[in-house]
């Protein structure tokens, strides 16, 4: 009775906005499957960045470029597989230098010592892969592969995703979402914001609980959805 009401709300007979939205997002989460060959938590379509972002623009990493301390095979592996996108409109990869763990990044962008928050010994496995808007430092553990936000005026270390499979999922869930909104004329944005946050949040906890659990104090992805006012999705 209440969806048969609000498909009828929809304007000519048309689905109402949030369904018409959840028809087209939450599938999304269909396209990964669970990690079996990767040893990470997802097993990407080959072809999945390469087909939403371009092959020129998917970046795929070295054994050079990869520092001593990123050890977790499987991180190494998809890196130089796989690859991420050079530029996630949130998110922009490190690619004038080879990978640096965060004590490098700090020592050699003249920030000074690191903050007493972070030990040497932890900030020396972070290794920075890029930057994310709102002076965040995207990180992967190199022992164990885990990604973290770290917020560097607040010196504040997040979890963000499980992995880089997760991470490369994320970002490429955004960018459809932005290309599904614009070839609706963005119809999904400007008329059920909210409910869109929630469903990316749905979408993404689907596949990566990471961050998006009750029990999180803070998740960098989580915070950007819900921002309508600074117009990320």
């Amino acid at each position: 009775m209440y969806k048969r009401q609000v498909f009828e709300e929809g304007a000519d007979g048309e689905p109402a906005p949030f369904w018409r939205m959840a028809a087209l997002i939450r599938p999304l989460a269909l396209v990964a499957g669970p990690g079996t060959a990767s040893g990470l938590a997802l097993d990407l379509p080959v072809r999945l960045l390469d087909d939403a972002f371009g092959r020129g623009a998917v970046v795929r990493f070295e054994e050079v470029d990869f520092p001593a301390t990123l050890t977790h095979e499987p991180t190494r592996r998809f890196l130089r597989e796989t690859g991420l996108p050079e530029d996630g409109f949130l998110f922009s990869l490190d690619t004038d230098l080879p990978l640096r763990t965060l004590v490098e990044y700090y020592a050699e962008d003249c920030r000074g010592g690191l903050p007493a928050a972070l030990p040497p010994a932890r900030a020396a496995r972070l290794i920075r892969l890029g930057g994310l808007v709102d002076d965040h430092s995207l990180l992967v553990d190199g022992t164990t592969g885990a990604v973290f936000s770290w917020n560097e005026p607040a010196a504040l270390l997040h979890p963000l995703n499980t992995d880089v499979s997760t991470l490369a999922f994320t970002l490429w869930l955004l960018h459809r979402e932005r290309s599904l909104d614009a070839e609706s004329g963005h119809a999904l944005t400007t008329d059920a914001y909210d409910q869109l946050a929630l469903t990316m949040i749905q979408v993404l906890s689907a596949i990566d609980p990471t961050g998006t659990t009750a029990d999180a104090d803070w998740h960098y992805w989580t915070e950007l959805f819900q921002d309508e006012a600074g117009g990320v999705l």
